[in-house]
């Protein structure tokens, strides 16, 4: 009876430890594979930096800065260059294991985003992914007068197609942008006349559309 006892208040308590467990403890405890510029203490600090409200700003292994941005409990940003920044944060499912959003997005000089999901052991799900909206996704309807414009300007981005994503802090929702800094002038003022965001939810087992901007 007292093995049966001993189990279950081992057992309870684990549960209670990978339950509480925070995006800060997920961040310094990933591999450094992920971000092989930042080593174990360099997320460490960032993280205590930012607890005692002080700058969240450390070298890396090129001696170059990275900063911690925002920490929530479940949600984290950091800029590790003048061009580059990355977004984490735990997503709940329907059974209510947590799972890693991980966004590497490049900012300059053009947007451009990849996302990828992890288990909480750091262990990549290649079975989920990131929705895919068609380029004419992102182009608000236009009248007939304009419509051989828009499409001119569908077809220019099309052969480029770069996409900002960003998650909001607060909620499990995506925010798609597509990126038009490497058109030509006429192409871009064409598309930006047009262009919308993309805004996706994540319900714990899938990604549903939520509003266009």
């Amino acid at each position: 009876m007292k093995r049966i006892i001993f189990f279950l208040i081992f057992s309870f308590s684990h549960f209670l430890f990978v339950h509480c467990e925070n995006i800060s403890e997920v961040f310094t405890s990933m591999p450094d594979s992920i971000f092989p510029l930042l080593t174990e203490k360099n997320r460490r600090d960032m993280v205590d930096f930012y607890n005692n409200r002080m700058e969240a700003k450390v070298r890396n292994r090129l001696n170059d800065y990275v900063q911690l941005d925002t920490l929530t409990d479940d949600y984290l940003r950091l800029t590790l260059s003048a061009a580059s920044a990355a977004e984490m944060k735990l997503l709940q499912t329907e059974d209510s294991v947590e799972i890693i959003c991980l966004i590497q997005s490049v900012t300059s000089p053009v947007k451009d985003s990849r996302v990828k999901f992890y288990s909480k052991d750091w262990q990549r799900l290649y079975w989920l992914e990131m929705p895919t909206p068609e380029t004419t996704a992102f182009f608000a309807e236009s009248p007939d007068s304009v419509t051989r414009d828009l499409r001119f300007a569908q077809r220019s981005i099309d052969d480029l197609r770069f996409v900002s994503i960003s998650i909001d802090p607060a909620e499990p929702i995506f925010t798609f942008i597509l990126s038009v800094e490497e058109l030509e002038r006429e192409q871009k003022t064409i598309a930006r006349r047009y262009l919308r965001s993309l805004r996706y939810r994540w319900t714990g087992s899938r990604f549903e559309i939520v509003t266009k901007d």
